[in-house]
């Protein structure tokens, strides 16, 4: 039963697969959520790897973010809220060049969270058209997956360079879920569960540099607790602004296994403002089945210090679906949205 009903609980795979978090860096956030393009950072590390072998020389990302999570549960059987409670990542990642064709990286980053407070009214019919409260559920959930990766970037022609990165994906997370029941004679309940894992991730990536534009493609696996997912996309610069570029990407999520989908299209502008170069973002997502297509947007600003590039962002993403924990006709409508604030400095030295 506790498995369940926690897929009830707003953000899909609360308590399985956790929500990934889709900004690993700020930049990152910026341009959507970006998977195979560049965003010009060391945390590629954990995106595609083949672009260590683009940045110039040594450089050293660290990026942070807070998130805030809601979800609001409707049926006629149901209502209930949940939010995310403290979620937020953190990434510390470093690359650096060893050739023209060599490149390499390493670091450590939050990709998943688990925490999730909230409270779900359960109604039974006493009459037709109406219903009454027959259980509250209190659910309190913690936890996240961390990754800590090394990867290698290879020229190996003049257009394409490759890229691999691995290591552990990693984490523990618990739940709590109290049902109390309105009937007195019936005891109230309550489940714990508690989990640890740690498992190899690989990330693998091509970067294809044309005068027509970039291609880029990523890929990583899925382990407990996380989805797999495959990203390809193109980007060009342009000369409105000269200096600008704008791109398109679409990824896959959970390939083998209820696949979930989402798309964005980016500009990164050149400096309208002297040392300041702003993002603009706008896409979808389609989780998985019972889902509908739900929006994306996301704006930043790059920062240009001298040695430091400071990034400053803001993204938003939401889903709206049909709950599967409920038999029809009272089947629940959920609807979700995460706020992302996140702020990351990118240094070299």
């Amino acid at each position: 039963m506790a498995p369940s009903c926690a897929f009830a609980w707003g953000f899909y795979d609360a308590m399985e697969n956790g929500t990934p978090l889709t900004a690993i860096t700020a930049a990152q956030s910026a341009r959507g959520g970006l998977w195979s393009l560049p965003s010009a950072e060391a945390g590629c590390v954990f995106l595609n790897p083949a672009e260590l072998g683009v940045l110039n020389g040594t450089m050293l990302n660290i990026s942070g973010s807070t998130v805030q999570w809601r979800s609001e549960i409707w049926g006629a059987s149901t209502t209930g809220y949940l939010d995310g409670g403290n979620a937020g990542t953190f990434t510390a990642a470093i690359s650096a060049r060893l050739s023209n064709s060599l490149a390499i990286g390493g670091g450590i980053a939050r990709v998943a969270d688990f925490g999730f407070n909230g409270i779900n009214n359960v109604m039974e019919q006493i009459a037709p058209f109406t219903y009454q409260i027959s259980e509250v559920q209190l659910l309190d959930s913690q936890g996240s997956l961390w990754e800590a990766n090394a990867g290698i970037s290879l020229r190996i022609s003049e257009h394409v360079i490759a890229g691999l990165s691995g290591g552990m994906r990693f984490g523990s997370g618990s739940y709590h879920l109290q049902t109390e029941h309105q009937d007195p004679t019936v005891p109230d309940d309550t489940v714990d569960v508690s989990w640890e894992n740690s498992d190899p991730c690989v990330h693998a990536g091509v970067l294809v540099p044309l005068d027509a534009g970039t291609f880029g493609f990523s890929a990583t696996n899925g382990t407990d607790r996380y989805r797999s997912r495959i990203a390809f996309g193109f980007q060009k610069d342009f000369s409105l602004l000269n200096g600008s570029t704008m791109g398109a990407e679409f990824d896959i999520q959970s390939i083998d296994d209820r696949p979930a989908y989402s798309g964005r299209a980016f500009i990164f502008l050149a400096q309208m403002i002297p040392g300041v170069r702003s993002s603009y973002s706008v896409g979808f997502q389609r989780a998985s089945r019972y889902h509908r297509t739900a929006a994306t947007l996301a704006t930043g600003a790059r920062v240009l210090l001298g040695s430091f590039n400071l990034d400053m962002s803001v993204s938003w993403n939401s889903r709206s679906r049909k709950g599967d924990d409920f038999p029809d006709p009272y089947i629940a409508h959920i609807d979700d949205s995460g706020t992302y604030y996140s702020i990351g400095l990118n240094w070299r030295p």
